[in-house]
């Protein structure tokens, strides 16, 4: 576990650039304290001459400065992090502070305070009590204008989280990242069958959680390795995002000749499975998911009442489910050479996502013509897209949903637009390329 956790701690470059400035900082540092000398070209000007004290003085106030400006800059900044939560969605806090561009100027201050502390570390060795320039100072007078000027420009990038759009686009992306990037690169290095069946007997080993939490994610590659270097078949009952408790079942294990499996292989077995305190959208789409959710239902709320912001968060839940329809449907097993499944976990299937997309909407909707006609696009891309039998009749289902709801309301004229395009959708599901609606348009549309 502690290596798994070193790997995912150095692919943060941040930590590694925080890391790095700090110690160049601290290099530079050091070095220009001991430089007595006027060595600057004439074009840079000449550096600032004082005694070690006097040195040391304006370091210390450059530092005071940069703290203070750095202190007052993220009190400003709580307040857009408090209305994105209340605004938007909770689950929005942790997204926005990985995702916030203040985080960009911070290694600039840190390379900065580094230089000027271990200058002032420095200066306190040095006896020497005369007047001579101190290029030192002037160093740090160029790294905290940089700093400064860096800050600024990251804060006004920062009041683009205000935008909807902004934020909407912000966790499409993590989505996208989650099933292209993360998920999906990971499978295509896998044997999997969708068909294969792994059958357990009714007394085989229960692989239990080791600790309580989320599940934020599943090595399968090397589960996958451990099962086959074990001679055992391993069944995940959960799905990632899931909460489980300690010595919670989560799965199952069964030797392959049959016999008893070792306390030592469940636990290892069990040690593939990453369980958090809480849930990362990393391996989650779901989660990102549930957060577009979260913006439309409170959108849609009594003391929103903003329904354009539900339909944008909506259009970003028609492209996630463009996205959730490549990945691999029904369960993921990785079966050996001979056909047979090694290892079988759980999957959500596109319907199951269409479910946690539309239902908070409807449900709130009232019968908003915008919400209503967004959901039927959701419908019709789910449709054509959908490679299994089930999911294109969920699509199919929730179109029905929607002109159920169009037809019990008493303001039908509120609907003609919404009707129009059920009519496309309804073509579409049928196999026509072009529908009475569209071929009603080219009369008026321009060319």
């Amino acid at each position: 576990m502690s290596i798994r956790r070193l790997r995912r701690f150095l692919r943060e470059p941040s930590w590694l650039i925080l890391g790095g400035l700090i110690v160049i900082g601290g290099a530079l540092g050091i070095a220009l304290a001991r430089v007595q000398t006027d060595a600057a070209p004439a074009l840079l000007g000449h550096a600032w001459p004082g005694d070690v004290d006097d040195t040391r003085g304006a370091l210390g106030a450059l530092l005071g400065l940069q703290i203070t400006i750095l202190t007052v800059v993220l009190s400003l900044n709580a307040p857009v992090i408090q209305s994105a939560a209340n605004q938007y969605s909770p689950r929005l806090v942790p997204i926005y502070l990985k995702s916030a561009p203040l985080r960009r100027a911070v290694p600039f201050f840190a390379l900065s305070i580094s230089y000027i502390l271990t200058a002032i570390r420095e200066l306190g060795v040095i006896e020497d009590a005369g007047v001579r320039p101190r290029p030192v100072l002037s160093g740090a007078i160029i790294l905290v204008l940089v700093a400064l000027c860096v800050l600024i420009v990251f804060l006004a990038r920062t009041f683009r989280f205000l935008r909807v759009e902004r934020v909407l686009g912000l966790v499409q992306e993590l989505i996208v990242s989650a099933t292209e990037r993360r998920i999906q690169a990971r499978l295509k290095r896998l044997p999997l069958d969708p068909a294969a069946v792994l059958r357990l007997p009714a007394d085989a080993p229960s692989l239990l959680a080791d600790t309580s939490g989320y599940l934020a994610d599943i090595d399968l590659q090397d589960l996958t390795r451990l099962a086959r270097q074990w001679g055992v078949r391993v069944r995940v009952c959960i799905t990632v995002g899931e909460y489980i408790d300690q010595e919670e079942v989560i799965g199952w294990v069964v030797a392959d000749g049959g016999g008893p499996v070792e306390p030592q292989v469940l636990r290892e077995l069990a040690s593939t499975l990453v369980i958090s305190s809480a849930r990362e959208p990393d391996c989650d789409p779901a989660l990102g998911l549930r957060i577009l959710v979260d913006v439309a239902n409170r959108s849609l709320s009594s003391s929103a009442n903003d329904p354009y912001t539900a339909r944008q968060a909506l259009q970003q839940i028609r492209s996630v489910m463009r996205r959730l329809a490549g990945l691999p449907q029904g369960d993921w097993n990785v079966v050996d050479p001979d056909g047979r499944a090694r290892v079988s976990l759980v999957a959500l299937r596109l319907r199951d996502y269409l479910f946690l997309a539309v239902d908070g909407p409807l449900h709130y909707a009232g019968g908003d013509p915008e919400v209503l006609e967004e959901v039927l696009q959701i419908a019709l891309t789910v449709g054509l897209l959908a490679r299994d039998a089930q999911d294109r009749a969920a699509a199919h289902a929730l179109f029905a949903r929607v002109l159920a709801e169009v037809q019990g309301s008493p303001e039908k004229d509120r609907f003609h637009r919404l009707l129009a395009q059920a009519e496309r959708v309804r073509a579409s599901f049928q196999g026509e390329s072009r529908t009475r609606v569209e071929r009603g348009r080219a009369d008026w549309l321009p060319d």
